[in-house]
């Protein structure tokens, strides 16, 4: 009885017209704003729990988001966001100097620690966001799914030699 309740009021035009929502109406979206030049706005995030090679098991992914390059840095999930913030200044600012903005759906934690001591000092602004925030532009996680994936083609070749 239960399955045949269930299918009727799938197929029913009546029902499914006026079924009541249970969560809170969206919000308006607001776009992130374009950058004017190439790295004054950068994204961060990471990725964690790989399988360890040269005894790295994380990779910080760093974007420019008007140019849309990207850095892979090979580090540990051990490291703290003075380590993160060091590895940022030796491979990103060394060649494209600090960002007026930096994006990150890490935790909360990690954006107080990394971003808001060391941007704080150097007079840049923190734009924060969440994970899966529809009006986050999603090109981080789409380059950190491209990377996951050949990270996941390179283990596998790796081990069918």
């Amino acid at each position: 009885m239960l399955q045949f309740v269930g299918k009727y009021c799938k197929a029913c035009d009546l029902c499914l017209q006026t079924k009541v929502h249970c969560h809170k109406p969206i919000g308006e979206l607001h776009p992130l704003p374009v950058p004017e030049n190439h790295w004054d706005v950068v994204s961060v995030n990471f990725i964690t729990e790989l399988p360890e090679s040269h005894s790295y098991d994380a990779v910080m992914v760093v974007v420019d988001l008007t140019g849309k390059h990207g850095y892979f840095i090979p580090t540990h999930t051990t490291v703290t966001a003075l380590g993160y913030a060091q590895l940022y200044l030796q491979q990103v600012w060394k060649l494209h100097g600090l960002p007026l903005s930096v994006l990150s759906d890490h935790s909360s934690q990690f954006v107080s620690q990394f971003m808001c001591k060391l941007y704080h000092i150097l007079d840049i602004k923190i734009t924060a966001s969440t994970a899966y925030n529809p009006q986050m532009d999603g090109q981080t996680e789409h380059v950190n799914q491209e990377l996951e994936q050949y990270l996941c083609i390179f283990m596998n070749e790796r081990q069918d030699d």
